[in-house]
């Protein structure tokens, strides 16, 4: 969204947590990011007291920086990171808006819904969760949809036939885990690729030299573009940078994801016939690798799988969420 902006001549912000994965990569995709010292509302009384009150900072800190920048426009996107900006252009009467990513709005979103002038969201179901909510489908870089099977092949040097494995951008474990038994003891007939996450990754080794394991990919399409069957977590930016590029996909929802978000994010791509779900309570080495060489074996179905995953798409999504900011922006000056 930010790419989409600044391609319209917009200059662009991001707020965000001194500690999330933000503080690395908006810099390094050269965007200037005000870090918020942050925490989560989870724990006890103590540690919810503390996130209120670094919660509240965080807004009076916001509102300094609005009031420098000067936007036209804010735009949400959901985690306690953007709330408090939410929050204190609502106070400054700046025109806000709020994405949500997931099929069930988490607590967050649900909260900064009440200050925006209007909510887009990703997956049909949300609409009718969130007041107001306008379907805009998921804003995706341009890379993923011009990705080629043959540059990603060359630039990560792959054997085809390629599976990927990767759970978001934290990783996940049990996916990990399962992942290096049962690739990870002995060279298999195809080359898998598994980005483990940092946290994951020290532990994590393989005596098959068709089995490759990165802590991070900065690239995610040429991995996408080279492979055959995608294994991946159901948070939304993975679903859809999946449907982006095209491929058979086996989906593993966290089971812990609040309200169950990511099985019904799931759902929407194996009820329209895009993807296969793996149950997270049904992973062992052997079930994985069970189901992976299923879809190897069967062109068919990867090629249907594939087509179907490719219609979820929604390239105009980011231009979409640009275009409403730019036209709130341009009222607000005019008036």
């Amino acid at each position: 969204m930010a790419d989409s902006l600044r391609a319209r001549g917009a200059a662009v912000e991001f707020v965000g947590s001194a500690n999330g994965i933000e503080a690395r990569l908006v810099p390094q995709c050269g965007y200037k990011l005000h870090a918020l010292p942050l925490a989560g509302l989870a724990g006890g009384p103590a540690e919810r007291a503390r996130a209120g009150a670094l919660f509240l900072k965080a807004i009076a800190r916001c509102r300094n920086i609005l009031k420098t920048f000067r936007p036209g426009a804010v735009l949400g996107v959901g985690g306690y990171a953007s709330a408090p900006a939410v929050v204190a252009a609502k106070l400054l009467k700046i025109p806000t808006f709020l994405h949500e990513q997931n099929s069930v709005p988490g607590r967050a979103n649900r909260f900064a819904s009440r200050y925006t002038c209007e909510v887009l969201v990703t997956f049909p179901a949300a609409v009718d969760l969130l007041k107001g909510a306008v379907h805009v489908g998921m804003p995706t870089r341009g890379e993923f949809f011009g990705a080629s099977r043959e540059e990603g092949l060359a630039r990560l040097e792959l054997e085809p036939p390629v599976v990927l494995l990767f759970g978001g951008s934290g990783g996940a474990l049990k996916l990990n885990l399962a992942a290096e038994e049962a690739f990870g003891g002995g060279e298999t007939p195809y080359s898998v690729y598994q980005i483990s996450g940092r946290r994951d990754f020290e532990r994590l080794s393989t005596e098959n030299p068709r089995h490759r394991i990165v802590a991070y990919d900065d690239e995610l399409w040429h991995a996408l573009a080279a492979s055959e069957v995608v294994v991946t977590r159901s948070g939304a930016g993975s679903l859809f940078d999946t449907a982006a590029v095209g491929r058979a996909a086996l989906l593993v929802p966290y089971p812990y994801a609040t309200a169950d978000h990511q099985l019904h994010n799931a759902r929407y791509f194996t009820d329209k016939g895009a993807a296969e779900l793996m149950l997270d309570l049904e992973v062992t080495a052997s079930s994985l690798r069970g189901r992976v060489e299923s879809l190897l074996r069967d062109k068919s179905r990867r090629e249907t799988l594939a087509k179907n995953m490719r219609t979820l798409a929604t390239p105009e999504s980011a231009g979409e969420v640009a275009g409403q900011l730019l036209t709130a922006a341009a009222a607000k000056g005019a008036a």
